[in-house]
């Protein structure tokens, strides 16, 4: 055996010194070639790997390198140049190399129908139909029977919709899938199109007979008849296909809803309201329909008052209906937010709750309309509850803090903003915003100096804590304080919020105390005009600054307005009295 083995040896040996020096040059590359393929074909498959586990730079590292060792295999150019364009939106250079690997591909490969399909794809989103309807047509020509290769096709063609003869090729191809596969919405909707394109109304209206008569029991066929005899002025034929598909399908949300939108767009709001009504009373269609026909029917009448006890009373019909249901609720407080009832939002916002008592951010959704509604005291309650639910919430604990401040019970807000500040993992953007509170709670407490030291701590650890300078700057201006670092810290605030109404009172206040009645003046203006609901203070000041910028009927319009907020305020009427400015 051994010695067999050494004569095959000898044999090998024999072979290989009498080949030519060129043929084993030859088997050498062949097998360096080799090399770099299966290198190239081990990388691929760890790119695969990269993108499965969502590592998605080192998929396009390795896709590039896979790519660059073996630049014959198209079908990784292709995988490259997808995720080139992928990477690069808005790089037109980029782009344009990613569609020519892609291409490159596509002409080595069109029968690679994912590829293909892709690249077509590709072509379109970026707006070039040229290039998507030659792979279309390379593809139809490979697989003509392939009805969603059919379908691009035609719907390339139907895109050129100045091009007669696209338009000619897209209605042969539609009419081949017909005889083929039978009438259908999607087919015949393509044809009307086309032929409207042309001007073909006679054809058009003949395609849309053709699926009536074929689709006897189709309710979406005759909403689509009607839709295109609306689209051509005919508005008796609209009604009557409206009619025809309600009458078809009795539970059919998209009928009802369209001979509603007919006669909002007639102008008959009386059967716009009925047709509504009816359809939320409709037994067997389903809530999500009703719900989408009263958004549009809210949406569109919201804004006038006069319709409001209309859309209350559709609302308490589906809330009738489905009394348990949060998608009815959540849709209604939705509705009393846009028009301001947030006493009422927060009531149908409870019940939504109800059904998922974990979401937080729906309890921190009513703690804010029940701050609206200014009742502080349920404000506080769902607070407090919220912070005991959520107990590493911490932003619960000091909203709990500050309703607790506004009723006027200091020492509950200082617990609960001691027991925010004890929850761990607060930043020190939330901890500032305590230490302003706080502050807030200092100076309703006259510790005036504790209240200005909490705001300069708040300041030092959150630079941009708009609000603990400008309440300081505020306090420090009614306490007789140092009007200049209170005009700083004005300044500063509202360079961080320019618009902010409370913080341009504030320097306005500041200017008027440092007898700059002009500056004033300009600042208390702004602050007026960006207020939606100005406060008696806010009114008050205008008075005061307005009556030394020597303008003293004016400044007796903001006093009368400020008295009509706060009529007990004595020095107030004191000013109206007189009609003069009287120092506090």
């Amino acid at each position: 055996m051994r010695k067999l083995f050494q004569i095959l040896l000898s044999a090998m040996i024999v072979v290989l010194t009498a080949a030519p020096a060129q043929e084993l040059s030859a088997r050498n590359k062949r097998w360096a070639d080799g090399a770099s393929q299966r290198r190239a074909d081990y990388i691929f498959m760890e790119a695969q790997r990269q993108q499965a586990l969502e590592n998605n730079d080192a998929y396009y590292d390795m896709l590039k390198r896979a790519y660059e060792l073996n630049p014959d295999e198209t079908s990784v150019g292709h995988d490259l140049g997808f995720y080139t364009i992928v990477l690069n939106q808005g790089k037109s250079d980029k782009i344009e190399e990613g569609l020519g690997l892609m291409k490159k591909h596509f002409d080595a490969h069109p029968d690679d129908f994912y590829a293909s399909v892709l690249y077509g794809t590709i072509s379109e989103k970026l707006g070039d139909s040229r290039r998507a309807t030659g792979v279309w047509e390379k593809l139809h020509e490979i697989y003509p029977n392939k009805t969603d290769v059919s379908l691009r096709l035609a719907d390339s063609y139907l895109s050129r919709t100045a091009d007669s003869v696209a338009q000619g090729k897209a209605l042969g191809l539609l009419s081949a899938i017909q005889v083929a596969e039978g009438p259908s919405l999607q087919l015949t909707a393509r044809k009307v199109m086309s032929y409207m394109s042309r001007r073909d109304t006679m054809s058009a209206i003949g395609e849309v007979n053709n699926l009536i008569a074929e689709t006897p029991r189709s309710s979406e066929s005759r909403v689509y008849a009607g839709d295109v005899y609306m689209s051509l002025g005919d508005r008796d034929s609209a009604l009557y296909y409206y009619n025809d598909a309600c009458a078809v399908d009795p539970s059919s949300g998209l009928a009802v809803y369209k001979r509603a939108e007919y006669f909002k767009e007639i102008g008959d709001t009386t059967a716009y309201d009925t047709e509504v009504y009816r359809a939320l009373e409709l037994p067997d269609m389903e809530l999500d329909t009703k719900l989408e026909i009263l958004t549009s029917y809210v949406r569109e009448q919201y804004t006038d008052s006069l319709k409001q006890p209309r859309i209350n009373e559709l609302f308490g019909k589906l809330v009738d209906l489905y009394p348990h249901d949060a998608s009815v609720h959540d849709l209604y407080w939705s509705y009393f937010v846009a028009i301001k009832d947030y006493k009422s939002a927060a009531e149908q916002l409870e019940y939504v709750i109800d059904t998922d008592i974990a979401n937080e951010e729906r309890w921190g959704a009513l703690i804010n309309l029940y701050f609206s509604a200014k009742d502080y005291a349920k404000a506080y309650e769902t607070a407090s509850r919220a912070a005991d639910m959520f107990k590493e919430n911490a932003m619960f604990a000091l909203i709990a803090g500050e309703a607790a401040s506004i009723g006027e019970d200091y020492d509950t807000a200082l617990e609960w903003f001691d027991r925010s500040m004890q929850i761990p993992g607060q930043n020190d953007e939330f901890r500032s915003k305590v230490l302003t509170a706080r502050g807030d709670v200092m100076y309703k407490l006259d510790e005036a100096e504790k209240a200005f030291s909490l705001y300069e701590e708040a300041i030092e650890l959150d630079p941009t804590n708009a609000m603990a300078m400008n309440n300081c700057a505020y306090f420090m201006t009614e306490s007789g304080g140092n009007l200049d670092r209170a005009a700083e810290l004005s300044r500063r605030s509202l360079n961080i919020a320019p618009d902010n109404d409370s913080s341009l009172d504030t320097y306005a206040w500041i200017m008027f105390k440092k007898g700059d009645y002009k500056e004033a003046k300009s600042f208390i203006d702004k602050a007026l005009e960006l207020t939606e609901s100005p406060s008696a203070e806010l009114y008050q000041h205008a008075g005061d600054i307005y009556f030394m910028n020597a303008d003293p009927d004016k400044a007796l319009e903001y006093w009368e307005k400020a008295a009509g907020l706060d009529p007990d305020d004595q020095l107030l009427q004191k000013k109206i009295k007189h009609k003069t400015y009287f120092y506090k």
